[in-house]
């Protein structure tokens, strides 16, 4: 307990920190929260393989996507750039580039829907 200059005992300081505190912790669990993710679906009818998402300057293996599932990642903004994914299916080398782009400090929800022709990526916060 403190005391004020005509010696009155408060908690007042104990109080501001204690709610500082809480502020701090509260801003800190919701950051994860906020991050940028993007979820890519297959969309189509058969399993894809050897999928990259190509999302803020780095590209991330996702490996295989089966059938009507999805796989969803949270990507590393080193860059200023747009959302690009590579993929095989049915021996064939696809891309699937997007009219997405991620820039620092953006937190968004981006969703790309490939497979059987499907080409699609939107950025689903808007």
């Amino acid at each position: 307990m403190m005391r004020t200059r005509d010696g009155k005992a408060t908690t007042y300081p104990m109080l501001r920190l204690s709610v500082l505190a809480l502020a701090v912790l509260a801003v800190s669990a919701c950051s994860g929260l906020t991050d940028t993710v993007v979820v890519v679906r297959n969309v189509g009818s058969q399993r894809i393989d050897a999928v990259q998402i190509d999302a803020g300057g780095r590209v991330t293996e996702l490996g295989a996507i089966d059938a009507n599932a999805q796989v969803s990642m949270t990507p590393v903004v080193q860059q200023d750039s747009s959302v690009s994914v590579r993929y095989r299916e049915a021996g064939l080398d696809v891309a699937c580039l997007g009219d997405v782009y991620l820039t620092q400090n953006l937190r968004a929800r981006i969703e790309v829907q490939v497979g059987d022709g499907t080409c699609k990526v939107v950025d689903a916060t808007r």
